[in-house]
């Protein structure tokens, strides 16, 4: 299973990595929104987690032009600030949102949630 991680934030993209790496998914990371939308273009990922707020492109834009080109593409959008707009938004593209911070359960339940599997199974 290959995830691709979008975050402006370089260290939380390698934490992250890590995090996936430990249930046996490969994560693949950038600091850039745009760079992310083309990696998705031209690799095949299982999963996409964003950040909402970049600098060169809205997690939110990405998830719309994501789910625009492929409306099957799993993402999970991420945010320290979700209020209550972004939360609109995330639900509108049928999107998870998990609020900042938060701990690495929750996001690896999110994932099981999202792929429909079972979280002692992720990665296998």
């Amino acid at each position: 299973m290959r995830a691709l991680i979008i975050d402006d934030d370089q260290t939380f993209c390698e934490f992250l990595t890590e995090v996936l790496a430990d249930k046996g998914i490969e994560g693949v990371w950038t600091t850039d929104g745009g760079e992310g939308y083309t990696m998705c273009c031209c690799q095949p990922f299982d999963l996409v987690i964003s950040d909402v707020r970049m600098p060169s492109l809205l997690g939110t834009e990405l998830a719309a032009r994501l789910k625009r080109d492929n409306p099957h593409v799993k993402i999970i959008l991420i945010s320290a600030f979700a209020d209550d707009s972004t939360v609109d938004m995330s639900t509108s593209l049928g999107v998870p949102l998990l609020s900042k911070p938060f701990v690495p359960d929750r996001l690896l339940e999110a994932i099981a949630q999202l792929l429909d599997l079972r979280i002692g199974k992720l990665g296998q």
